[in-house]
């Protein structure tokens, strides 16, 4: 394995910086100033290195997903051995947010992350209210979500596969960045100039929706079965045939507790390793416009090209 580059990185520009996405844009800029881009994938042993983790070790354990311990200002990060390459690389961003976001680490010297944690999210609700514990995990999975995946690198990359949704393009930038397909389904979707969906299911069971803002109400919540005449329930690859199928119409009251302005719902599958399975939902909504505009049409066309 090639050694990864030297990072420096001004840590008084990022004294003052409360913001988790605001930190991570401001170590793209200094990574800019010194390799012209961000890489695809970060170096992060070494920008671990630069902000003043001087170690990151691997333990066998059931106790955490991450852990960050500071002293005399310098901090350590342990791992719980045997994480995937996209799950490692998050815990890694998540415990160097810990370490950067200057409120973390007021009255603190030690920081264990469990499973849960990696998956907390700033929902709906009264913010300030969530206990400041929930608020830290939220705040350093933003911010690594942000550091590993930057915009403009993204963009560049998601332009190379084309304008139409496809969800093989969830595998591949997962690749390119080196992070989880549920992580960049979620940066994908929210992307997308689509009103798309993702629904990550196991053995027919879902275990996560990840709708772009608007998407229409489908109304599943975890353990709850995928609908039987869904192309989820019904495709069946193998005899050479691919793991992903194509993206076909369906019935809108497949996955839609309520239709309303959808014309109409497209669903294409990606049948994974035991029994999992991830599911992209596009909805084509009317166009308030007149009907002669043609561009509901040129995008159910392109769909079945």
């Amino acid at each position: 394995m090639a050694a990864e580059p030297e990072i420096e990185i001004d840590m008084m520009e990022l004294a003052d910086i409360g913001q988790p996405m605001k930190l991570a844009l401001e170590i793209h800029r200094q990574l800019r100033a010194q390799f012209d881009q961000v890489p695809t994938q970060l170096p992060l042993a070494s920008l671990a290195k630069a902000v003043g983790i001087v170690g990151i070790k691997e333990i066998a354990t059931d106790d955490f997903e991450g852990t960050l311990v500071v002293q005399d200002g310098f901090g350590a990060i342990g791992l719980r051995k045997g994480l995937r390459s996209g799950r490692r690389n998050f815990t890694i961003g998540h415990e160097i947010g810990h370490f950067v976001i200057p409120n973390h680490r007021f009255g603190r010297d030690k920081f264990q992350c469990a499973i849960v944690d990696m998956g907390r999210e700033r929902s709906g609700g009264n913010w300030d209210s969530r206990p400041p514990l929930e608020r830290i995990e939220v705040e350093a999975n933003e911010f690594s979500a942000a550091l590993l995946v930057p915009v403009p690198e993204f963009q560049k990359e998601r332009r190379r596969l084309g304008t139409a949704c496809d969800i093989v393009h969830i595998r591949q930038l997962a690749e390119t960045f080196d992070v989880s397909q549920e992580m960049m389904a979620k940066i994908y979707v929210n992307a997308s100039d689509e009103s798309a969906a993702i629904i990550t299911s196991h053995r027919g069971l879902v275990r996560r929706v990840i709708p772009k803002s608007g998407f229409p109400y489908l109304g599943l919540r975890r353990d709850a079965p995928i609908p039987a005449t869904a192309l989820t329930s019904t495709f069946r690859p193998g005899g050479g045939q691919s793991s992903i199928s194509d993206l076909c119409e369906v019935a809108t009251h497949t996955w839609l507790d309520r239709k309303g302005s959808v014309s109409a719902l497209y669903e294409q599958v990606f049948v994974q390793e035991d029994g999992w399975a991830m599911t992209l939902l596009i909805a084509d909504e009317e166009d308030s416009d007149d009907e002669d505009d043609d561009r509901d049409w040129n995008r159910r066309s392109d769909r079945q090209m």
